[in-house]
């Protein structure tokens, strides 16, 4: 009995020895297998990829070849432990062609950058399979369709860019559940209808978003204004109308702020009290139907370089405070109620580079102190009632390419100064238009007084006046 009981416990050891064996030796093996089956999907997805481009300069077809590991390919980066692939990435690449929906197998993938790569097509909805991708860049392409609702899953998603494209339909509201978005890019493309609503109750982090140069319409939603961290927000050139949710002007991050030629934005800009864009850079409300004062809160602006206000209903003077902006190179009030005379404290801005007060209603003369603003390349006054001679100390702005004066009711002859200005245009009345020139000047006396000083100073090489 004692005999059968140790022979019964050899063969259970022998077993167990059998079994730690066959586990050495298959554990390993399913293992590798494991591995090879991710790493030939992504190889697959890559090949797919590839397949779908013309490459017409051979970039991928000399350098994807199959002697070598894929995660040595151009533009391919992989994990270390896993060799999966991480990131797709051929910016500035001639690829020609349209986006295989295989990437969406690439499962490990975080980022994808296909900028102005010559893709067309759509945008497949497989990319929302892509759980980890953080960055999606597809800008500056000719990509067609619609954004799919698909990439509402991809909640690590930072950058989602798209710029410079031919996409139409709208924006998906799917697009709300992309809480770790830092940036969101969709400008110049086709996208129509209302910015969702809801678009930003759980985007914390988004820091620049940019949906400009669309047909978009409806009110600029209020949640915008309470994105905590918001650096940069653009919505020109779209369809919104009403007003601007006051907490976009009440922000201690904001740097850009353009809402130019949306045509039907109304209402005030907050006073004093409740403006305060501490570290704003640019400022363009132009061509809107914004009413009340130029805020004076931007006097406390000192970073600002743009402010463009022009084509609006402000009613106010030509501020003051303007000269406290050392930094401002932009200045653009002209289409609006101004009236008065123009303050000698705007010509302490001598970094000025364009300045608009056209098409207002000034009075008084043209400030013979415009001669310090040594950097001024455009002077446009048209369309004022502005009276007496133009200062000779303007023929000191030797940067002075384009000087606007027509429809006031100036006087005297034109100084003698301006003939040191070569590559100046001087409109004093008229329509013109240029077709081979190098430089040249106009001088038609419509609506003023002024007459050529004799013998004529500046050559006239115009080619064409209508």
């Amino acid at each position: 009995m004692s005999s059968q009981r140790t022979m019964q416990h050899a063969s259970y050891k022998a077993l167990h020895l059998l079994q730690l064996v066959l586990l050495a030796t298959v554990l390993p093996a399913a293992a590798v297998s494991s591995g090879s089956n991710g790493t030939d999907t992504d190889l697959d997805a890559l090949l797919a990829f590839r397949a779908q481009l013309s490459d017409p300069l051979g970039v991928l077809r000399g350098n994807w070849t199959p002697g070598t590991s894929f995660c040595h390919w151009l533009g391919v980066s992989c994990s270390q432990r896993r060799e999966r692939v991480t990131a797709l990435a051929l910016p500035n690449t001639p690829l020609h062609g349209s986006i295989s929906p295989h990437i969406g197998n690439l499962s490990f993938l975080s980022v994808l950058n296909l900028t102005n790569a010559n893709l067309t097509g759509s945008i497949p909805p497989e990319l929302g399979r892509l759980r980890r991708l953080r960055i999606l860049a597809l800008p500056s392409n000719s990509l067609s369709g619609y954004i799919p609702s698909t990439i509402g899953n991809l909640t690590r998603l930072e950058r989602f860019v798209l710029y410079e494209n031919s996409l139409s339909g709208q924006i998906p509201p799917e697009l709300q559940n992309l809480q770790n978005l830092r940036h969101l890019e969709l400008q110049t493309n086709y996208l129509s209808g209302k910015i969702p609503e809801e678009l930003f109750n759980n985007t914390p982090y988004l820091s620049h978003l940019n949906l400009g140069n669309n047909s978009l319409w409806g009110t600029i939603p209020v949640a915008i204004g309470s994105l905590p961290v918001l650096q940069l927000l653009i919505l020109q050139i779209n369809q919104l109308t009403g007003t601007v949710p006051p907490n976009i002007f009440n922000k201690s991050s904001l740097q850009v702020l353009s809402l130019w030629r949306n045509n039907n934005l109304t209402g005030t800009i907050p006073g004093n009290e409740s403006f305060s864009l501490p570290a704003l850079r640019i400022l363009s409300l132009s061509a809107n139907n914004f009413v009340g004062r130029i805020p004076v809160g931007l006097s406390a602006c000192q970073f600002i370089q743009v402010i463009s206000l022009s084509e609006n209903v402000f009613t106010d003077v030509v501020p003051t405070w303007l000269d406290k902006l050392s930094n401002l190179w932009y200045l653009a009030l002209g289409g609006n109620n101004l009236v008065g005379s123009i303050p000698v404290q705007l010509t302490n801005l001598t970094g000025i580079q364009k300045l608009d007060l056209s098409n207002c209603k000034l009075r008084g003369q043209i400030l013979p102190e415009f001669g310090k603003m040594k950097r001024l390349f455009y002077l446009h006054l048209s369309d004022n009632e502005l009276t007496g001679p133009i200062p000779a100390s303007i023929g000191n702005l030797s940067d002075l390419s384009f000087l606007v004066l027509d429809t006031n009711v100036l006087t005297g002859p034109i100084p003698d100064t301006l003939g040191n200005l070569g590559s100046l245009v001087l409109v004093l009345d008229g329509t013109t238009s240029r077709e081979t020139l190098t430089f040249w000047v106009l001088f038609q006396i419509v609506g003023n007084s002024v007459t050529l000083a004799s013998p004529p100073i500046l050559t006239l090489e115009v080619s064409q006046i209508t």
